[in-house]
């Protein structure tokens, strides 16, 4: 082989260790993104598990609030059925005994008065006045009857149905609240949108990883093939080398003998060539 293709094969195998590098490099770094991405995904799915439970959770508590809710609700329409039922027995009472006053009212203005009597220190004729109207009052009440008991089971009726109505708007408030902390549809699905777009961008990563891949064992290959060329053209030099120098030193031994035969005179580099063959002799001898 000569010089010429010494030095192309020199060129070849500096331009494939520069490739075989340049390979490694991309081949990591898509490595690298993959595993990244693959670390983002997982992250990305550890969130959606933790609003699913999160959700499942709130959605469990909005299905108890929503039980307390409906409960009261539903106790507020009997209710006030009841007091629909009971308020129209009233207004019979009331036209069949031609009561034309409310009889709450009126036991209000009586414990206005009393109290008016015991604190006001009034005179005998003004405390006289006071009596008589109380009277008037008590009558009135006695002739209302059953009325009474009516309006006072109407007023308990209603304070029952304003009270429950205030549980019920409770509960519905916790549920507003609820669901203002529960995490949107949307945000799911903007995550499962984002996990979609992230995983194809890992295959992608993948696939150029194995592309690279397969490129630098192919590469690596071909570098191999040329130091061992290389490796065997160094010992063809060698043993080149050699040969050249053994026909060599056998051309000077002749020229040797030629002067000594012509009785010519010998130089110092002829006597180390006379002196040489003599030498490995010795050295071959004593083997």
């Amino acid at each position: 082989m000569d010089k010429i293709q010494s030095k192309k094969l020199k060129e070849e195998i500096i331009q494939l260790k520069k490739s075989l590098n340049e390979l490694n490099i991309q081949k990591e770094r898509w490595f690298s993104k993959k595993e990244n991405l693959k670390k983002d995904i997982s992250n990305l799915i550890g969130k959606i598990r933790s609003i699913k439970t999160s959700n499942d959770q709130t959605n469990k508590e909005l299905q108890k609030l929503k039980e307390d809710r409906d409960k009261y609700n539903r106790e507020v329409q009997v209710l006030i059925k009841k007091f629909q039922e009971l308020n129209k027995q009233k207004l019979k009472v009331l036209k069949d005994k031609k009561i034309n006053f409310n009889p709450a009212g009126l036991i209000k203005k009586i414990e206005e008065l009393e109290f008016r009597i015991e604190t006001e220190g009034l005179t005998f004729e003004k405390e006289k006045g006071v009596m008589k109207q109380i009277n008037q009052f008590k009558k009135q009440l006695n002739d209302a009857g059953d009325v009474q008991s009516l309006f006072k089971e109407l007023k308990e009726l209603s304070d029952e149905i304003t009270e429950k109505k205030k549980k019920a708007e409770e509960f519905h408030r916790k549920i507003r609240q609820q669901t203002d902390k529960s995490k949107s549809y949307s945000e799911f699905l903007d995550l499962t949108k984002k996990i979609t777009v992230l995983r194809k961008d890992q295959e992608d990563a993948f696939k150029k990883f194995i592309e690279s891949k397969e490129k630098f064992a192919k590469v690596n290959e071909q570098l191999k093939d040329k130091l061992k060329l290389a490796k065997d053209m160094g010992e063809e030099i060698v043993l080149k080398n050699k040969k050249e120098a053994e026909t060599m030193l056998k051309q000077k031994e002749r020229e040797v003998e030629e002067k000594l035969k012509t009785k010519k005179k010998l130089t110092t580099e002829d006597l180390i060539v006379f002196q040489k063959p003599q030498n490995d002799s010795n050295k071959n001898r004593n083997t």
